[in-house]
């Protein structure tokens, strides 16, 4: 953050409940008019998230199908998953499609990143193109991916616009990568820290 004062300042914050993976915290907030919001929750991920946009030499992207069992539901998503303590995002984004797509990149592209609910939590999501792609053995996170699928930018869309595609980090990271290549536009250099 800049220089200037932060309009919000948090006079008090508490942790409330803590894991290694999510925190959450109750804190006391003075708004810009002065008014007080006293026990203001949020959720504090300790640690942020990757994700890679797979892209075949033929430029059709690799999808992999998963169930959440927190929302009951079955969907594509792009390959992503947490940065694990003192890894660097590339090398997370690198893992996370070998395990679950069985493909390593020979080029990851960072795009950038965004906090995908940031009225109540402080995840960082940071977004790569993978491409280059080599499908070098079996997908290795069973647990997680049911299947994977290669779809065309077309098939892409169509899922977007017909709701079928509903995970909003993969969302945000297709969309992304989506507009770039509509603009024929390279994604910005590398990852801030």
């Amino acid at each position: 953050m800049n220089d200037k004062p932060r309009p919000w300042q948090v006079l008090r914050r508490e942790t409330i409940y803590d894991s290694p993976w999510v925190r959450l915290q109750r804190a006391d907030v003075c708004l810009p008019d002065g008014k007080i919001i006293n026990g203001h929750h949020l959720v504090d991920y300790p640690r942020p998230a990757v994700c890679v946009v797979p892209v075949g030499d033929d430029g059709r992207l690799l999808l992999i199908e998963h169930y959440r069992f927190i929302t009951d539901t079955i969907g594509w998503e792009a390959p992503a998953g947490r940065v694990d303590e003192g890894e660097a995002l590339e090398t997370a984004a690198a893992r996370e499609l070998r395990e679950e797509t069985g493909y390593t990149a020979a080029h990851l592209e960072y795009l950038g990143h965004y906090y995908p609910a940031n009225g109540s939590a402080n995840l960082t999501f940071h977004v790569y193109i993978g491409r280059g792609l080599q499908h070098v053995g079996d997908l290795t996170d069973t647990n997680e991916v049911t299947r994977m699928a290669w779809f065309t930018p077309e098939d892409v869309w169509a899922m977007i616009d017909t709701n079928a595609l509903r995970d909003g980090l993969a969302l945000t990271s297709l969309l992304w990568y989506l507009a770039r290549k509509h603009l024929n536009r390279q994604a910005p250099g590398r990852a801030e820290h």
